[in-house]
């Protein structure tokens, strides 16, 4: 499979800033039938874009998890960028984390790599922190995204929140408040998964979360699982199930992991 680490300048952070990109291509499982041995892709794929969590970056997924072989098997492409413990929000020092995930990430992939622009082939996801990034992304921008996926998200930031990790983050925009504005207004949401293990020290701010959704009759996939902590073995376990879940329309999705 493609696999790039690619480093630009970013005009909303002023600076440069790191990704990972993740094409299916050719692999092994496919030496054995001739039509598939070309480089000729059939149309441009769909994507994934992965959010990190606090105290992680761009290749935090790649590390932790078996991305790149998901990215191959559903045939999908996956971008992860690094962007601190900003919260996805913008700084008070002038990096507009918001606008590069929502805005100048997806212009600056489409521009350079074989990525669909529909948003029926678009997708956002992350864990923890990045899950709140994810949400607050899809919940904003509802007509960008076809479906997001939470993994132990932080639903509300609080002063708990901050004494726990350490340090103070920019200004939360208010998840539930953003999601009641978008039913007022008659927006069409995202499809929604989120997840959380029982034992996840968020549990409890997860599980309100999606009694908020229930009250709202809002449909979404809900995992919530024993033995599990805020931890990776968890998001890996989530992963394939979100990427199973997914409401795929484009070609690529008949070509996925029963054919490897």
């Amino acid at each position: 499979m493609p696999q790039m680490h690619c480093n630009f300048f970013s005009y909303a952070l002023g600076h440069g800033a790191d990704l990972t990109i993740t094409l299916p291509g050719v692999s092994p499982c496919d030496m054995d039938d001739p039509v598939l041995l070309t480089h000729q892709m059939p149309e441009k794929f769909p994507v994934l874009y992965l959010l990190h969590g606090h105290g992680n970056d761009y290749l935090s997924w790649e590390r932790f998890t078996c991305v790149s072989r998901y990215a191959e098997e559903y045939r999908i492409a996956v971008v992860s960028a690094s962007v601190g413990n900003s919260l996805y929000m913008d700084t008070i020092y002038g990096e507009k984390f918001y606008d590069f995930i929502g805005k100048e990430l997806p212009e600056f992939v489409k521009a350079y790599f074989p990525i669909s622009d529909r948003p029926e082939d678009t997708y956002i996801a992350g864990a923890s922190m990045g899950g709140y990034g994810a949400l607050i992304h899809a919940m904003t921008d509802t007509e960008q995204y076809r479906a997001v996926g939470a993994f132990s998200p932080a639903t509300v930031w609080s002063k708990e929140m901050e004494e726990r990790v350490g340090h103070k983050y920019p200004d939360a925009m208010d998840l539930y408040q953003t999601i009641k504005d978008d039913l007022d207004a008659g927006k069409k949401l995202p499809d929604i998964f989120f997840c959380v293990g029982n034992n996840d020290f968020l549990i409890e701010s997860v599980d309100q979360f999606e009694e908020y959704l229930n009250s709202l009759k809002i449909e979404h996939r809900f995992d919530r699982v024993d033995g599990y902590e805020h931890e990776w073995r968890f998001w890996e376990l989530e992963l394939p199930k979100f990427l199973d879940w997914l409401p795929r329309t484009d070609s690529y999705a008949k070509m996925g992991k029963h054919k490897m």
